[in-house]
């Protein structure tokens, strides 16, 4: 005899506490979820370009990152104006039309994984990899992925293939080089700087 008791003060407790809404009312659902290139889209100019300076003033502090491809393949790579999260950020391709599709892509040097995910509303399946003293890099609109966070990965390794995932019209790799959380100009080996807005060729030709 005790439980129905029970049961009818829980329901009316929950009747006390959850207001019933009004006649017309419309309930407003929860935002979604930022898109992580949103996220980085939205990093404050005043300190990417306090970033970007310090990073000019001092070339020889950056790590050596590599064209990430497979050695003797010739890539072409560009930017645009409102290319999002930056203008810095590269976007690859092979051939013509879709033979970039599933190609191979390389880490541009050693490091350690910190995100390896799916951003529906910006890089599809994305990779990023940390290489110490706040650089990282960036791999978009892949394919497959192959490793996973905090996975350690060599400056030769294979991380996923050349997709169309997230928000693309075409398959290419979108590509950034990050210091403390803002997109730089790409430098590969010690003297290549990418070419704004480009298109320009690309060949990595050592760490195979």
């Amino acid at each position: 005899m005790i439980r129905p008791v029970l049961g009818a003060a829980v329901a009316l407790a929950a009747l006390t506490l959850t207001p019933a809404l009004s006649a017309g009312a419309v309930q407003v659902p929860a935002p979604a979820t930022q898109s992580y290139m949103a996220q980085r889209a939205a990093v404050p100019e005043a300190k990417a370009a306090a970033v970007r300076a310090a990073v000019a003033n001092a070339p020889l502090a950056r790590p050596t990152l590599r064209v990430p491809f497979r050695c003797n393949e010739t890539w072409s790579g560009a930017s645009r104006s409102g290319h999002s999260p930056s203008y810095y950020a590269i976007d690859f391709n092979w051939g013509s039309g879709r033979d970039d599709l599933g190609k191979p892509v390389k880490t541009s040097a050693s490091g350690t994984v910190v995100r390896s995910a799916y951003d529906a509303g910006g890089y599809g399946n994305y990779i990023e990899i940390a290489h110490g003293d706040g650089w990282h890099t960036l791999y978009a609109h892949l394919q497959s992925r192959g490793v996973a966070v905090n996975d350690h990965v060599t400056d030769s390794q294979q991380i996923g293939r050349v997709g169309e995932s997230g928000n693309v019209t075409g398959p290419h790799l979108h590509y950034e080089q990050i210091k403390d959380g803002v997109v730089v100009a790409a430098l590969f080996g010690v003297s290549g700087w990418a070419v704004y807005p480009g298109p320009s060729s690309y060949v990595r030709g050592a760490d195979c």
